[in-house]
């Protein structure tokens, strides 16, 4: 292969590839500017081209980029190059964004230069700030729950106990969490529950998930209550099973 058509086959994987990619040089002296990092940064690859990278960052990352390459070239200690992390980049309108920034060091001309590959996190953040949200406002819901709600896993470990679980049983979240679930229930229930979830987890039938009956709980103080017990259908892919407890 000639010296051109490799060349011109580097050139296409940068021109096509999906996320950014920025050659800088020792200086910060913007070489290449593929067309993702135009789409990414709202400039044109003429505009900056010759500049220096940091007019792509705000501040602090601005003021102290120039020092820290040179404080690369003299003492070799990385920050990004060659380890990478995530950063904030900002567009010609100055608005920010996240970005997951990946530097490699290559030579050219006995000089070194650096290859900034650049992702685009805003989707990703966005959606982890949805889900956080949506979290906060799930646990809202059931700390204040009227009814008491018991998350347990595969294993019939409890995993969350809200507040009114802890006034229609006695136990605090903190003794309860981790335990089976079956010490809140008295026999014959205690003594067949490991069995239950067992069996349904092998066949799927449902004699309490997803269909709910009347069924007793134990107290801390050993005192039976009775309850209806309506329980959501479990995550496949967790293994959880949410309840519902209602006194009556």
């Amino acid at each position: 292969m000639s010296a051109a058509n490799e060349q011109s086959r580097l050139r296409a994987v940068v021109d096509t590839a999906v996320d950014g990619v920025i050659l800088i040089d020792a200086r910060g002296i913007i070489l290449m500017f593929n067309p993702a990092c135009e789409s990414l940064f709202g400039y044109a690859s003429f505009e900056v081209i010759g500049r220096n990278v940091k007019m792509l960052m705000p501040e602090p990352y601005q003021s102290g980029h120039d020092s820290y390459l040179s404080n690369y070239r003299e003492t070799g200690e990385r920050k990004i190059i060659g380890i990478g992390r995530e950063v904030l980049g900002r567009k010609r309108n100055g608005a920010t964004f996240p970005m997951d920034l990946s530097v490699g060091e290559a030579e050219e001309d006995g000089e070194p230069i650096y290859v900034g590959i650049i992702r685009d996190l805003t989707e990703r953040k966005a959606s982890e700030q949805a889900l956080r949200e949506g979290t906060e406002r799930l646990r809202a819901l059931v700390e204040t729950a009227v009814d008491g709600v018991i998350l347990i896993d595969s294993n019939a470990s409890v995993l969350m106990f809200n507040p009114a679980c802890e006034r229609l049983f006695g136990y605090n979240a903190r003794e309860v969490i981790g335990q089976n679930v079956r010490m809140l229930m008295p026999g014959p229930y205690r003594g067949e529950h490991d069995s239950y979830i067992g069996n349904y987890l092998r066949t799927a039938a449902p004699k309490v998930i997803g269909i709910g009956r009347e069924v007793e709980g134990q107290r801390k103080e050993a005192r039976r209550s009775r309850w209806i017990c309506r329980s959501a259908k479990p995550s496949r892919t967790t293994n959880r099973f949410l309840s519902a407890l209602f006194t009556i």
